[in-house]
């Protein structure tokens, strides 16, 4: 899977790097092939109940018993969202308002999470503690790992939820889930109750293994877009006996989690995607790890005075997140991207409101620092060349920059 299909396939021009790869990949060429057939020859609404209806219904049960399958948890425990940011909504949402239906007051349950987390997790959490649901942060390190003494001392028999990113989208880090999950269940069977752990897995499925029960989850949050499938598609994930109350009311799809016509072409092409990227997760990591590691390597030689965000072993095969203090970051995109090479100084999804990373404040509290922070993330077909011209041209930039000069800014842009 995934085999050498972008130049074939004319996802990306000769002159063009992309460098961004944590926010959006493009829909591979087998993935297409299976979506294709859905979009107009079996199109009927899933729901009815004639034959070409049918058909629909059972390319969905073949994708939620592909992805149960590649979870290790039962087909009917697979939920269809559109992505990411609802799946997370879901589930604490979703566990919330459960909780609540079975007589828990607000004020009588604690969630616990860190800072450090996708916004569409803190906003969610910013709305419970609004309501009236109390929301502790671990603390983490320097590097971005969860301490887990202080985990251990915020939880209580009124902690219903941790919620965790199992890879960072922005500095990449790597929480250990399993020792994570094992803190939980040992204090969850002291207190005599029961403590849920959802983790958002969007950016795991290309790199890392996602088997819920080897890693001892109750709750997963999967996103197509992240690794070569459709955008718009998502998966929420339950270990069988996990409950959650809707967030959508209607015509009852998706065993009634979920009520919407469902997307057929995206849900097969979902599922295919998630499954290749899980086939080869353990080597296709290996070999971005060496890219990713001449990177830092060589920015580090090119830019002394870089700061590397996140653990360098405890990080994501793919991701490359510096700081580079006194240089003006979001105008380095600008000025890359004026050589074609795209770049991101945070999380797509980060509020464009937003002054800086709060990813890199939340390790570091250093304002500038997260204020000058780049992320570079690399795809399947990543090149050694790509990268040398990528921080060649950037290391040209912030030597200018250092050097400033009127008229620097207006040459950056030229492209001849």
């Amino acid at each position: 899977m995934f085999s050498h299909f972008f130049k074939k396939w004319g996802f990306r021009k000769e002159t063009s790097i992309h460098l961004d790869y944590a926010s959006a990949t493009p829909v591979s060429p087998e993935v297409a092939f299976a979506m294709k057939p859905y979009f107009s020859d079996t199109w009927a609404n899933p729901s009815a109940l004639y034959r070409s209806a049918v058909k629909a219904r059972e390319a969905i049960d073949r994708a939620r018993t592909d992805i149960g399958r590649m979870l290790r948890i039962r087909p009917a425990d697979v939920t269809f969202t559109s992505g990411g940011t609802e799946s997370n909504n879901l589930a604490l949402f979703g566990m919330v308002d459960f909780l609540k239906a079975q007589g828990r007051t607000y004020a009588d349950m604690e969630i616990v999470s860190t800072r450090m987390e996708h916004p569409s997790v803190l906003g969610a959490l910013n709305v419970l503690r609004e309501r009236g649901v109390v929301v502790k942060f671990i603390q983490v390190s320097e590097d971005g790992l969860v301490d887990s003494v202080h985990l251990k001392s915020l939880l209580s028999n009124r902690t219903v939820l941790v919620t965790l990113a199992y890879a960072n989208s922005e500095i990449g880090v790597v929480q250990d889930i399993k020792k994570i999950t094992r803190t939980v269940r040992a204090c969850a069977t002291e207190y005599n109750v029961v403590i849920r752990v959802h983790v958002d897995a969007s950016q795991a499925p290309l790199w890392l293994p996602c088997e819920m029960d080897m890693l001892g989850v109750d709750l997963m949050t999967l996103d197509a877009g992240k690794c070569y499938g459709p955008k718009g598609v998502g998966v929420l994930a339950l270990r069988h006996g996990v409950s959650l109350v809707p967030q959508l009311h209607g015509g009852g799809q998706e065993r009634g989690l979920r009520s919407t016509t469902e997307n057929v072409p995206g849900i097969v092409g979902c599922a295919y995607a998630l499954v290749s990227a899980q086939k080869a997760w353990r080597v296709r990591s290996a070999d971005a790890i060496e890219l990713r590691d001449y990177m830092f390597k060589i920015l580090q030689k090119e830019i002394p005075d870089i700061m590397v965000n996140g653990s360098r072993t405890e990080r994501i095969a793919n991701n490359v997140n510096i700081s580079i203090r006194g240089v003006d970051t979001e105008f380095a995109v600008i000025a890359l991207d004026a050589k074609h090479i795209s770049a991101s100084t945070r999380s797509a999804c980060g509020s464009t409101e937003q002054s800086g990373s709060h990813v890199v404040y939340e390790i570091s509290h250093d304002t500038e620092r997260a204020q000058s922070t780049l992320r570079f993330t690399l795809g399947l077909d990543t090149k050694k060349d790509e990268i040398e011209y990528a921080v060649k041209i950037l290391s040209t930039h912030v030597q200018k920059m250092r050097t400033f000069k009127p008229s620097v800014a207006y040459e950056e842009f030229d492209t001849t």
